[in-house]
């Protein structure tokens, strides 16, 4: 691009005849003889320029797509108020479904449960033991009751009193054990809440900043697991749906030019088959659901053609025309035939050739 200029010169030839009043003058006598002429220039005029030129020029449109995350969890402690024990993880690992994460310190409760677990087995025992010497005493007094040792109101009258006798025992057993049951279970329960599994396979994506630094608050999300091959890329517009091909690899670009390389998804994967996604070919642990990124289209193109920048090619209806300087060095419309209008060059078929300048407005 330069800049040109031209010096515009008023005509130097004036009237040499003396000057004639009529009537009156209020002018002073003027002695005979020649008059001094002045020559005038006007102030440099200088226009922004363009060149024509060789480009390839191309009709572009974005498509922007939106991030979604279609398989994910969030994982957190079902017990508070307990510290932080071991981290066995960080953003970034692989893990399987039932891999422990992170725990809290829980000695105290592990011992609660093996005693718990004792007096309940133990209680269990006791009266699995009472139940057996119920059967045998009932056993051994149907015996002597057939042998004709008691009579029938003595027979009715002991096994009356055994049975009483037993079952307010066996009740006994059965409160203590339903008692230790509830507790055993409230204790697993806390110790189980004191534990993070990982309830599917994927990626920790996420890990909570203040793990180590103290309690966590009841509902504090610890962990985010992803599935990698669900991290996708979401476009709504299906007008250009031609234009992806299944299992092509795209780029696509957010606002800050961080690129993201994604493979277009079968209508077989896709959760939507009245939309087109793109999933990554490797997971961003640093995207976050709603982030967006454009897939650039070629529509069009026409390679190594004369071209200028469309701010420099005007239209009026149907015509499209340019300013350029003529042999006077003023400014004039030069009408020409444009070819393809690109998204940075229009295509020039007639009109110009190659290295004209014109005059940028």
């Amino acid at each position: 691009m330069k800049k040109q200029g031209i010096w515009k010169k008023y005509a130097p030839a004036l009237l040499s005849a003396p000057l004639m009043l009529g009537g009156c003058s209020l002018l002073p006598a003027e002695e005979t003889g020649g008059h001094v002429v002045l020559v005038q220039s006007v102030d440099k005029v200088e226009y922004d320029l363009s060149q024509v030129t060789r480009e390839d020029v191309q009709l572009i449109k974005d498509l922007y797509c939106t991030y979604q995350q279609t398989r994910e969890e969030t994982l957190g402690f079902g017990t508070v108020g307990r510290p932080v024990r071991y981290v066995h993880v960080k953003v970034g690992d692989n893990v399987k479904k039932g891999d422990l994460l992170a725990e809290l310190a829980a000695d105290d409760l592990e011992e609660d449960i093996k005693e718990a677990r004792y007096n309940f087995e133990k209680n269990t025992l006791q009266l699995a033991q009472l139940e057996e010497l119920f059967a045998f005493d009932l056993d051994a007094l149907e015996a002597q009751y057939s042998r004709g040792g008691l009579t029938r109101t003595q027979y009715e009258e002991r096994r009356t009193q055994i049975t009483a006798d037993y079952e307010d025992r066996i009740t006994v057993y059965k409160d203590t054990l339903h008692i230790l049951g509830m507790r055993l279970e409230k204790l697993e329960e806390d110790l189980a809440g004191c534990r993070i599994y990982a309830g599917m396979d994927g990626m920790v994506s996420m890990v909570h900043g203040k793990l180590n630094d103290g309690f966590l608050g009841e509902g504090d999300q610890v962990f985010k697991i992803i599935d990698k091959s669900h991290c996708i890329f979401c476009l709504d517009d299906m007008e250009y749906q031609e234009y992806f091909q299944l299992g092509q690899e795209y780029t696509l670009t957010n606002n800050n030019g961080t690129e993201y390389r994604t493979k277009v998804m079968s209508p077989e994967e896709a959760p939507d088959k009245e939309k087109i996604y793109f999933a990554l070919v490797e997971a961003d642990v640093t995207l976050t659901v709603g982030t967006r990124a454009y897939a650039r289209l070629i529509l069009d193109e026409r390679k190594d053609v004369l071209a200028l920048p469309p701010n420099v090619v005007h239209r009026a209806g149907e015509d499209y025309y340019v300013y350029c300087e003529d042999e006077n060095g003023l400014k004039s419309v030069r009408y020409i035939k444009t070819g393809l209008v690109g998204s940075e060059y229009v295509e020039i078929v007639e009109g110009l050739a190659e290295g004209e300048m014109v005059i940028r407005k």
